[in-house]
């Protein structure tokens, strides 16, 4: 069959070009346009910026004429497991076609892993040559951290993958600097798990500065959990939201803590199988949501981030079971219970709210006790760590695995972690021979009293002396 198609070349030069295609190819180039869902799911405020400031100016011939010499942007959007950064950057690739007449090149290195260096570096090599070719460009490397990410452990640094790693991390550093030159028309999307799961010759400050922006999108908070609820339902439903009147957002927003776009995607489809199921049997053909469908459907449900988090069930024991320690329970009582009852009340205070507590005590005086209690009554998540376990013979593993911890109590808040046996990770400084315990201390005083607030989070250490 033959079709004419008129292709816009970029936005100021247009050519009508005569084509003898085949319907299949026809549609395959307009496969990608399809595929790209909007940012609405995602109801993040940096698209804009994203878009304009960092892809448009690269990608626009005017500019590029007057500033010879500029730079392409490049972005890296990093996140959790279906926090939506391949659906924002696929997103931004869409408004980049639609307005900047850009050409897309798509890699999916999670598709990559596995196979010989040979055959991934011919792979992208060809999307780079393409790119480069038909500029204005931009090259999308999806969970790039697959091919080019650091190694899990200090014991796997030697291993055939740690060093397919660094073989590929200087192959694309070359390309980088051959194709996506100075004042070239390209820009180079990456998405990956964290900054710190990339090579360090990509993101660090003595490497090749790759990417001119660092996006992570965070866990939503209860506003854009509603917005989020919101546009899903709307979509799933495909009617006016306002006529399921015991639909209560607010009250599902605040159940919803640490949930991502893909949990909420799950979560609708839960609720309208739950409200299908429930008026089957009361012969009803209306479909009718309501709060207590979405609380069948977060019975039992895991949230993506909690998948890979290794969390402690407390003991059933409640506070009727502990005697005595009056004063200990109304400071756990002002530290942890009401705030985490009353969050709206307590973030409205002029001061930083107490977000740790130091048990100290013999052995045998309830210490580990009153930490499972405290987690069992507040209906928190509770990861308990031995102080023990995040020792390690090897160099910053030790740091690595403290700052494991804390991510995993960003990804399971609201959260309490217990330090049992604090005091072996802990002690005063300088009385160590080794400095492993000293940089243990710095890494935890970052984590604890650092720049970034620990919202959500409570933590209890229990030493046996107040002196650490």
């Amino acid at each position: 069959k033959i079709k004419y198609v008129s292709i816009e070349i970029s936005p100021y030069c247009k050519l009508l070009l005569v084509s003898i295609v085949c319907t299949n190819a026809a549609l395959g180039c307009l496969t990608f346009c399809l595929l790209c869902r909007g940012v609405d799911k995602l109801g993040t405020s940096s698209f804009e910026h994203i878009c304009h400031s960092l892809l448009g100016r690269p990608l626009s011939q005017k500019l590029a004429t007057i500033a010879v010499g500029l730079r392409s942007g490049g972005v890296l959007l990093t996140g959790g497991k279906g926090s939506g950064k391949s659906t924002l950057a696929k997103a931004i690739c869409k408004e980049a076609f639609d307005r900047l007449d850009a050409h897309v090149e798509v890699i999916d290195c999670k598709a990559l892993r596995g196979k010989r260096i040979v055959n991934i570096r011919k792979i992208v090599e060809e999307a780079f040559l393409e790119a480069a070719w038909r500029q204005p460009s931009i090259i999308l490397m999806d969970d790039l951290d697959h091919i080019v990410g650091v190694p899990s452990t200090p014991e796997h640094e030697n291993s055939p993958e740690a060093v397919q790693s660094d073989r590929l991390a200087y192959v694309l550093k070359d390309l980088i600097k051959e194709v996506i030159s100075m004042g070239s028309l390209i820009s180079l999307i990456a998405t990956s798990h964290s900054e710190h799961s990339l090579h360090p010759s990509l993101v660090s400050a003595q490497g090749t500065h790759i990417f001119q922006c660092f996006k992570c999108i965070r866990s939503p908070d209860q506003k854009q959990r509603c917005e989020m609820l919101h546009s899903i339902i709307k979509k799933k439903v495909n009617s006016d939201i306002k006529k399921f009147s015991d639909l209560d957002l607010q009250c599902i927003a605040k159940e919803t803590e640490g949930f991502v776009a893909r949990d909420f995607t799950m979560l609708v489809d839960r609720a309208i199988h739950a409200c299908v199921s429930n008026q089957n049997a009361l012969q009803n053909s209306e479909l009718n949501l309501s709060t207590v469908d979405f609380q069948k459907a977060l019975k039992d449900f895991t949230p993506l981030a909690l998948r890979s988090v290794n969390l402690h069930k407390p003991k059933d024991i409640g506070w009727d079971k502990i005697g005595g320690l009056k004063d200990v329970k109304q400071i756990l009582m002002d530290t942890i219970m009401l705030p985490a009852k009353y969050p709206e009340l307590f973030a409205n205070l002029p001061i930083r709210q107490r977000s740790g507590v130091l048990l100290y005590g013999a052995p045998g005086t309830g210490k580990t006790l009153l930490a499972g209690v405290v987690a069992r009554e507040s209906g928190m998540n509770f990861i308990s760590i031995k102080g023990p376990e995040l020792l390690s013979k090897y160099i910053g593993a030790s740091e690595q695995a403290v700052r494991d911890i804390f991510n995993r109590a960003q990804a399971a808040k609201p959260c309490i972690v217990f330090f049992d046996e604090f005091d072996s990770i802990a002690p005063r400084r300088g009385h160590d021979n080794t400095g492993v315990t000293d940089r243990v201390v710095n890494q935890l005083l970052t984590q604890l009293d650092g720049v970034e607030g620990l919202q959500g989070n409570n933590y209890l250490c229990a030493p046996f002396y107040a002196k650490v």
